[in-house]
């Protein structure tokens, strides 16, 4: 088995796993409800670029400061779920938020996996990764600071 990695883009505050969940506790998102509806969850990105993307859809158009990128590798063996196999999505889910986050919220009550793929919002053909930060094999995740801090590009933003 090859180890997986994803990557997330977030505050400089959020270095550690015992971090990452906090966002969650926030606000609801795409694929999971807060608590004490939901449980909390860490998005990450298949990509350095997807997770770019997501960033920028998601800040307002505001070119994000204080940013720093991470490094997630799942530990061998660890188990990650395809989303085909634990929900069938709408042909409109993009458009159908509660549907997204009852198959997120549902996954992650269930608590057998470490981590779901799904599509991303922002480009289907590209996945995150949902990873469950209650799961055992969560703490063997290998965290690794790969850029501090992380620039946009002031492009995006123009």
């Amino acid at each position: 088995m090859t180890l997986v990695t994803v990557y997330r883009i977030g505050t400089a505050r959020a270095r550690t796993l015992e971090s990452l969940p906090y966002g969650s506790t926030l606000a609801s998102g795409r694929w999971h409800l807060t608590p004490p509806e939901g449980l909390p969850v860490v998005y990450a990105g298949s990509s350095r670029s997807l997770c770019q993307l997501e960033k920028r859809v998601h800040c307002n158009g505001v070119a994000p400061v204080g940013q720093l990128l991470l490094k997630l590798v799942c530990p061998k063996g660890a188990p990650l779920q395809a989303l085909d196999s634990f929900a069938e999505l709408p042909q409109d889910w993009i458009d159908q938020p509660t549907v997204t986050r009852d198959i997120g919220t549902r996954w992650r009550r269930a608590g057998k996996a470490l981590g779901l793929w799904v599509p991303s919002a922002v480009e289907p053909t590209e996945m995150n990764l949902l990873i469950n930060p209650a799961h055992p094999a969560y703490a063997s995740i290998r965290l690794e600071v790969a850029l501090d801090p992380f620039v946009f590009d002031p492009r995006m933003f123009d």
